[in-house]
């Protein structure tokens, strides 16, 4: 989310200063050959998703070895459909401790948290969520 807000700032300044139009021509380039290029346009870096995913996968699992988990023997795709749809809900403004991702998950008695769902969300915000 900070990425995607820094993003944005950087383009409407860009677009404020004139800097996101064409360049100027340069030595040797004519006015016309400039005119004819495709403007620039400022794009945010691509992410590489499997390393995202590693880290997603990494954090989970060390952050899970501190608890007694419900979902033990839960397989890597699960934990990533988990952590997006945590990322999603995040998005939407749902609060990370209302967030359950494990179907029949209860709230720990001692924290009133879903632990193994706020260690997902805590996992996914930074790696996954944009």
């Amino acid at each position: 989310m900070k990425n995607r807000i820094a993003a944005l700032a950087l383009l409407a300044a860009l677009a404020l200063t004139g800097c996101a139009g064409t360049a100027a021509p340069g030595e040797g380039e004519s006015a016309t050959s400039a005119e004819g290029a495709a403007p620039l346009v400022a794009e945010a870096p691509e992410v590489d998703a499997s390393a995202a995913e590693v880290a997603f996968l990494k954090a989970f699992r060390e952050i899970q070895g501190t608890y007694a988990s419900v979902i033990p023997d839960a397989t890597d795709e699960q934990l990533l459909d988990a952590g997006y749809e945590a990322c999603e809900r995040l998005a939407a403004g749902e609060a990370s401790t209302d967030i359950s991702v494990i179907d029949g998950e209860e709230r720990n008695t001692q924290s009133e948290m879903y632990l193994d769902s706020v260690s997902i969300v805590g996992a996914a915000v930074t790696s996954l969520c944009p």
